[in-house]
């Protein structure tokens, strides 16, 4: 009777395991990927519960496929991998499309930068010193002061008479004739000083007083009296003086049509040292400006009109690309949980027990999460990058895209990391990565310690002597380039000084910290990534995968490939890779 009974149940299980196996995978099918019978007894259990395991058993499998097996199955093709390399095609050309732009935009602010501090400042160099900064004339006496800001403001309203170049001002409203150039001055609230009696009265609030000097009359003399009238007497407690100036030009090579900018022009002289030196710097931003609606511009060829719509077409190709992956992503991760709460009520109902911590987590997908970020860096990127091309916004947003832009551009290539580990020789790679990344973050925290303990005492040391350890920032900036091998020798050659204890301390600080994060931090990295590729290896070949997880996760349904009773020849996994 009971063997009647078994063989009963056995074909009735067979039956509509046939009709019932799910495929939770990647992609969206009804059909079943494994058709697998087991030898089940009667005892305890009813046809409801071999049913529902059975229908439990395939779910897991085809979740723990990956969409190449899944291929060999049925065929199907995979359209995330397909999807997402049409994504990173799209995106990369919109990358470097956006990036040329950025890089002629910035080429004609610098062009301009060059140009109106030629006309705008006295004795004007641009040149650059050892330290990267730009260096500017100084001026140490009085009357070179008002020389200096009358040179100024006099070739300010004189330049649309004297430059070459596309200049114009901003009107007064009222008045109809150009906006006067702002003149502030910073000093401290009182600063009485008397250096023969070593006494002095100082109060450091900064009283700030700005001013309007018109100097249009085209005379450096007359306009020089009239800024002595505004300048300070005496120079003690002089902190800085600022002269605003606003001009008006139209850009005819940085895009495809020519565009109307207003240029910001700063000019400060700068007494922060008080050492008897101010310091002149020259700063110029600049904001897009509607341009007149009467306006008109004929190309000489459709060329650039034709590049401005291909570039809308791909960056809209984009958007769009990536809201079908996102979809596709999201309903993965429902079906996903609709696969976890399927299990849990199994396992509750069944075995009256709930699921361990391993077996809730194999059902979270980090790839998921982080295709998600990518998706959405994507999206925040493609956004801005066409309101730029709008010209809605300003230049300040430039850069804002570029960070964005270059962000999930690295973020989706990245992920192709995903699909090459599907494939066993990237999955050794891949897996070898994900085992040693642990034990290095671990190890660089260590590093990190020692690191930051070179960083301080190398700034306190040698600030005074070099200016590669002037703040801490560059303090690590510079330790970090010896730690690579770069400016050793002109690092070595700075601290060259007389003092002995100076001289032979800099000596050890250096040997040290290139000896330890040269030689033994960078051995102990590949010792790490040696065991790691040793484990990935051996796991690989002893068919430590996904599959082997799965069966050990859920012991209860048996998730390994196995022949029906049928003797139906349902083909192995092409190799076993872990999540």
């Amino acid at each position: 009777m009971n063997v009647e009974m078994t063989s009963l149940l056995s074909a009735q299980i067979r039956n509509h395991s046939n009709s019932h196996a799910i495929n939770h995978s990647d992609d969206d099918d009804d059909e079943p990927l494994i058709d697998e019978s087991s030898s089940i007894t009667a005892l305890g259990r009813t046809t409801a519960f071999y049913t529902a395991r059975q229908k439990l058993r395939n779910d897991l499998k085809n979740f723990f496929m990956d969409p190449f097996e899944k291929y060999q199955l049925r065929g199907r093709i995979p359209w995330k991998l397909i999807w997402h390399i049409f994504k990173i095609i799209f995106l990369s050309t919109s990358l470097i499309l956006f990036g040329q732009d950025k890089f002629k935009l910035r080429s004609v602010l610098n062009a301009y930068t060059y140009n109106l501090g030629c006309l705008l400042i006295k004795d004007y160099e641009a040149k650059v010193n050892e330290e990267g900064v730009k260096i500017l004339p100084s001026i140490h006496k009085e009357d070179d002061m008002s020389e200096f800001v009358a040179f100024t403001l006099v070739n300010y309203f004189n330049l649309t008479l004297t430059s070459i170049g596309i200049y114009g001002f901003n009107l007064d409203p009222e008045t109809n004739k150009t906006l006067l150039p702002e003149m502030c001055i910073n000093k401290y609230e009182k600063a009485d000083i008397d250096v023969s009696q070593w006494k002095f009265d100082i109060v450091e609030a900064i009283n700030t007083t700005c001013y309007k000097v018109n100097c249009s009359e085209n005379d450096v003399s007359a306009c020089r009296s009239k800024v002595l009238e505004v300048l300070p007497d005496t120079y003690d407690g002089f902190v800085s003086l600022n002269i605003t100036m606003i001009i008006r030009s139209i850009f005819l090579s940085v895009k495809d049509k020519p565009s109307c900018v207003q240029l910001y022009v700063s000019t400060t002289l700068e007494n922060t040292a008080m050492s008897g030196g101010v310091i002149s710097s020259f700063q110029l931003t600049s904001k897009d400006e509607k341009c007149n609606k009467n306006s008109h511009h004929k190309a000489q060829s459709h060329v650039h009109l034709h590049e401005s719509t291909g570039q809308l077409v791909i960056d809209i190709l984009v958007v769009v690309i990536c809201g079908i992956t996102s979809f596709l992503i999201f309903k993965r991760v429902f079906k996903t949980y609709k696969l976890f709460k399927q299990t849990r009520g199994f396992y509750s109902v069944h075995y009256n027990r709930p699921l361990t911590w391993s077996e809730t987590t194999c059902f979270i997908n980090y790839w998921d999460i982080y295709a998600i970020l990518a998706d959405l860096a994507t999206f925040l990127s493609m956004t801005l990058k066409i309101l730029q091309d709008a010209e809605i916004g300003t230049d300040k947003h430039l850069d804002v895209t570029a960070v964005l832009l270059g962000t999930a551009v690295a973020m989706n290539f990245v992920l192709g990391l995903r699909f090459l580990s599907f494939e066993k020789g990237y999955y050794i790679l891949v897996l070898t990565i994900s085992v040693a990344l642990p034990n290095i973050m671990r190890f660089f925290v260590c590093i990190v310690t020692i690191y930051l303990g070179f960083v301080f005492c190398g700034w306190v040391v040698f600030a005074p002597y070099s200016w590669k350890f002037n703040s801490i920032v560059q303090t690590t900036q510079t330790l970090f380039a010896l730690i690579n091998g770069d400016e050793i020798l002109d690092t070595f050659a700075q601290i060259n000084d007389e003092n002995l204890l100076l001289r032979t301390f800099s000596r050890v600080y250096f040997y040290l910290l290139i000896i330890l994060f040269t030689y033994v931090v960078l051995s102990v990295i590949i010792s790490l990534i040696s065991d790691a590729m040793v484990v990935a290896q051996t796991s690989a070949k002893a068919g430590i995968g996904y599959w082997t997880i799965g069966r050990e996760l859920f012991p209860e349904l048996q998730l390994g490939y196995q022949s029906s009773e049928r003797g139906s020849n349902v083909p192995n996994p092409r190799r076993s890779r872990t999540k």
